[in-house]
This record gives structure tokens, C-alpha cells and sequence, in this order.
């Protein structure tokens, strides 16, 4: 576990942690597609329909619109929270520390 928190600070120090988050995504996404038709030939479609260029395609195509889709939900879940934070934790380094009231979620859960 240590080397993979040190991984993941320098990537986060580099400001790259997003575009890896990006880049896993994808090839997930990719990898995904390019399985699920074999998946289909074993429930019992026909393996000339299955492997059409366009039916391949369209599989390894919704793939990679997943992996963007959740990108886009991972960014928009975590990034903003986290920049929320950062401008906590910059107004905290600089002395200032009265509540500004700007909280990520209502005290009154």
C-alpha cells in the first residue's frame, strides 16, 4: 500500500491524477467493448453476426462512451469537492481561520 500511495501523490503533485483517471477509464471502456461480443456469441448469437465489423465497432464504440461518460462523473464527483478543499486548506495556510460558512455539505445531515 505505501508504493501505491506514493504513485498516487507524485501523480497528484504532477497534476496529472485526472488525465491517468482519463486514460484508465478509456482503456477500460476499450476493453470492455472489445470483449462483449464474445460474450454475445456465448449466449447464443449467431458468430458471422456477432463478428460484422459494424456490430464490433458499435461494441468497442459504446465502450469508449462509457469510459468517457464515467470520467465525466468521477471529475465532476471528486474535482469539484477537492478544489472546494484546496481553497479551504490555501485560506487555513494563510491565517485565516474564521468559518466561512461555504461547507461541502449542511451541518443539519
Amino acid at each position: 500500500m505505501g508504493l501505491q500511495n506514493e504513485v498516487l501523490c507524485r501523480l497528484a503533485a504532477r497534476g496529472s491524477l485526472f488525465r491517468v483517471l482519463f486514460l484508465s477509464m478509456i482503456v477500460m471502456g476499450l476493453l470492455i467493448g472489445a470483449v462483449f461480443p464474445f460474450f454475445v456469441v456465448a449466449l447464443g448469437l449467431p458468430f458471422g453476426m456477432v463478428f460484422r465489423p459494424s456490430f464490433f465497432g458499435a461494441c468497442v464504440l459504446a465502450g469508449l462512451i462509457v469510459g468517457e461518460i464515467n470520467y465525466l462523473l468521477a471529475r465532476f464527483v471528486l474535482a469539484i469537492p477537492l478544489k472546494k478543499l484546496a481553497g479551504m486548506a490555501e485560506q487555513v495556510a494563510s491565517g485565516d481561520l474564521k468559518d466561512g460558512g461555504d461547507l461541502f455539505c449542511s451541518r443539519e445531515l
